[in-house]
């Protein structure tokens, strides 16, 4: 049996050789320093009988075959302990982005290249339900090693975890992904990552926060937009200011503005509900209803829902409103008989598409008309027998073409009955005036129109019957 203290005070003495423990007990090696070539051989003789010695007496990993390390002959080996893997996570390329703390100083330069960093300068990152920002690595325990005396290592201890603490909106999956239990803005406070489906832009939107995508359920915007920016979103949206020109806001929420859209080349894209406070001069598609509370001036405005302008001032004036549903206003037009287009009951893909039916119809009828002309006096001159060959084949051509006119037109006449069907659902929309319409205006329902001439005090409704515009006093 091993006498531990005995061979790390004395050594351990086989036949004449001597064998020495290192001082962390993790090797066993012939006591010949120098190394000399004469002591392996001697050692080789005598192998097999000390390697059964070794192993008899208890030692743990004797080795098959001596070996030369570091100018020792090692005769036996311990096992070290596998240290321990720590925690780790990695983030993925979104929360990497959020983390890099420093940004190259905005410059004043071209406006070709401000817009690009617009884009480059996005302070607000999102991710979707479900989505992975990182991945977490477990922990995985050390195992023991042991000695040449057999006696078990133990491994280091694990060192310090992450400190990293996730949010209520973050899981971790089966896979050890972790993701977004929702839609939202991620945010990183004191070493903790947390999804908002909810969140708040204090200020404006600039080059301070760039060009925002969000996603969630409602990004609240405390300022303005700034000239150029774009601000998309993936739920709702509230505006507590306005927007300067060349912004674009595509919302698939819906969006309320408590202060002015303006700016000729600003556009406005809503898949729900648009409640404004005022517009001047903006482009706006509005899938939903659109809720005006003070005006709605030189815009050009296509809803799809209903327009409703009847608390606040209630004014539209300028430009060009169309729209799928009613419309109820207080005032349309103003003093000065500024010329104003409001069409009700209007579905843009219909009309548009009977108007261009009807154009195609006009020329071909005026088309075919020449052709005619040309057909009965070639006929004629047939008969008379004053046509040559080369004339009597351009006959033939003026025929082909007659008749591919013609079929032509029965698919023009057969598309312009399928629209006035479809166009005859729009026909009950109403136009409702509260308190006054001016002159300039023309009001519309499906494809009628009709210009006021005069000043008109409310309540008033145009509506459409027997083709065409009609007024009645309203309640």
């Amino acid at each position: 049996m091993i006498n531990k203290k005995k061979i790390k005070q004395q050594g351990l003495w086989i036949d004449d050789l001597l064998f020495r423990v290192s001082l962390d007990d993790m090797i066993l090696y012939l006591d010949s320093e120098p190394f000399e070539e004469f002591s392996l051989e001697n050692l080789i003789k005598k192998w097999q009988t000390i390697k059964d010695t070794l192993k008899n007496m208890g030692f743990f990993g004797v080795l098959d075959y001596p070996e030369v390390v570091e100018n020792k002959i090692v005769v036996a080996k311990g096992l070290p302990p596998k240290p321990p893997v720590p925690e780790k996570i990695e983030f993925f390329e979104k929360v990497l982005y959020i983390l890099k703390k420093e940004k190259p100083e905005i410059i004043e330069i071209e406006e070709t290249k401000r817009e690009d960093l617009r884009e480059a300068y996005q302070t607000i990152i999102c991710a979707e339900k479900d989505e992975p920002i990182g991945k977490w690595y477990p922990s995985i325990p050390g195992i023991p090693g042991t000695n040449v005396f057999g006696e078990s290592i133990e491994p280091p201890k694990v060192e310090k975890t992450s400190s990293w603490i996730f949010g209520k909106n973050l899981y971790i999956d089966e896979n050890n992904f972790i993701r977004a239990k929702e839609a939202g803005v991620i945010l990183i406070e004191n070493n903790k990552i947390e999804i908002y489906p909810e969140y708040t832009i204090k200020g404006d939107v600039d080059f301070s926060v760039g060009n925002v995508n969000f996603i969630g359920k409602k990004l609240i915007i405390k300022g303005d937009i700034k000239f150029g920016f774009k601000v998309k979103a993936k739920g709702d949206i509230e505006l507590e200011g306005g927007t300067e020109n060349k912004v674009l806001i595509d919302v698939e929420g819906n969006f309320k503005c408590n202060g002015i859209i303006r700016g000729e080349n600003t556009k406005l894209k809503v898949k729900g509900t648009a409640e404004l406070k005022g517009v001047e001069y903006a482009k706006l598609e509005i899938e939903g209803d659109l809720v005006i509370d003070s005006y709605l001036i030189f815009s050009d405005t296509y809803v799809m829902g209903d327009i409703l302008a009847t608390s606040g001032k209630g004014i539209i004036y300028g430009g060009s409103v169309k729209c799928s549903g009613n419309i109820e206003v207080k005032i349309l037009g103003n003093e000065s008989q500024t010329p104003t287009q409001i069409l009700a009951g209007y579905k843009a893909n219909i009309i548009e598409s009977y108007l261009k039916c009807i154009q195609k119809e006009i020329l071909f009828k005026e088309s075919l008309k020449k052709l005619k002309v040309g057909l009965e006096l070639g006929e004629k001159l047939k008969k008379e027998g004053r046509l040559t060959k080369e004339k009597e084949n351009i006959l033939e051509k003026i025929k082909d073409q007659f008749q591919k006119y013609l079929d032509e037109l029965d698919k023009i006449r057969a598309a312009i009955t399928d629209l006035k069907k479809q166009i005859t659902v729009f026909k009950n929309k109403i136009i409702k005036v509260l308190e006054v319409i001016y002159p300039g205006v023309t009001v519309g329902i499906t494809d009628k129109t009709y210009t006021v001439s005069e000043e008109k005090r409310g309540p008033l409704v145009f509506y459409l019957e027997a083709s065409l515009i009609q007024i009645k006093k309203g309640k």
